[in-house]
């Protein structure tokens, strides 16, 4: 053997494993990553914050959801689901997306350099949470852009087996009611390589007026973020390459994911139009899925004149997961 060989041989023998060691522990936490009290810190060393609604004192714990927010979205969008689902008996955690209003690094709100960066810090709560709840099943809910978020991480190849017991897309971003042409999703795509970091509101790129999006039955798209501390009013144009990117993917995607999907969705919805709904959810291969619609609500379902049947749905749903765990 020469010595070229032989240094093969010995790094793949002896150095590899002890490298791949340490870029783990037990149950799948990366090294270095934590949960502290109002922050956790991903695998990579990223702080950002996180909150819980917890059920009361002395109840047993049903199950954990695990919920990723939309664009120039936050944590705290979720307090609705979390005082419903937490007398139920299911904890419920949120945690800020990076590249997003509450972003710890303001520089870096708006941009994101690739969405596999999401999918990551996904993976790592999931695992920091488990290790908090060993023993209880732990659900993903993700709206609109965390839709994406949780349907590709979920979708992923390499996923660990101890991933989540099932999923929830809401408002699912299943492609773009209002299309790019051929010629403009070009540009965007040119100008996003050459100029990554160039940023444009929603309405700039497509052409729309944002004060007439309607969000919900009382509310605009301008008119909720007007209110909104961690609203951005611009995003990068790599942010928004990406985006498109898992919206294009979505198809093959879908065909991964085998846990049981329940998706959650509006005809008026602003975003994706019932027939790409529709479509996104024929092509999930999960045996056991499920559609419901909400026909009187608008893109935040969680916020609107629905909420409580959303809710109630979400509880009735998870338990009928638990049920047919055992």
């Amino acid at each position: 053997m020469s010595v070229a060989s032989f240094t093969r041989w010995l790094l793949a023998v002896i150095v590899l494993p002890l490298v791949l060691c340490q870029c783990a522990t037990t149950g799948g936490v990366p090294k270095g990553a934590r949960l502290d009290a109002e922050q956790w810190t991903s695998y990579d060393g990223k702080v950002m914050p996180w909150t819980r609604w917890a059920p009361p004192e002395g109840t047993k714990i049903r199950g954990v959801v695990i919920a990723v927010h939309g664009l120039s979205g936050a944590k705290s969008d979720f307090w609705f689901l979390g005082d419903q689902l937490a007398p139920a008996g299911y904890a419920v955690y949120a945690y800020d997306l990076r590249g997003q209003g509450n972003d710890s690094v303001e520089s870096e709100r708006g941009d994101i350099k690739s969405a596999r960066l999401w999918e990551r810090d996904l993976t790592t709560f999931h695992a920091l949470v488990r290790a908090r709840h060993p023993k209880v099943p732990i659900y993903w809910y993700g709206e609109s852009l965390g839709s994406l978020i949780t349907l590709h991480t979920a979708g992923q190849r390499h996923l660990p087996r101890w991933g989540p017991d099932a999923i929830i897309l809401a408002s699912p971003a299943a492609g773009l009611r209002v299309t790019l042409s051929g010629s403009k999703r070009w540009l965007l795509e040119a100008a996003a390589a050459l100029s990554p970091r160039t940023r444009y509101s929603l309405g700039e790129l497509g052409g729309i007026d944002e004060s007439k999006i309607q969000v919900t039955n009382t509310t605009t798209h301008a008119g909720q973020m007007n209110v909104t501390p961690h609203y951005l009013s611009s995003f990068s144009l790599r942010l928004l390459a990406e985006v498109g990117y898992m919206m294009d993917a979505n198809p093959k995607i879908a065909h991964r994911v085998r846990v049981p999907t329940l998706f959650l969705a509006t005809p008026k919805d602003v975003l994706s139009s019932p027939d790409q709904v529709q479509t996104l959810f024929g092509q999930m291969r999960a045996q056991k899925k499920r559609l419901l619609w909400y026909t009187r609500s608008f893109h935040l379902l969680l916020h609107d004149v629905q909420r409580e049947e959303v809710t109630r749905d979400v509880v009735n749903w998870l338990r009928k997961q638990e049920t047919t765990r055992h």
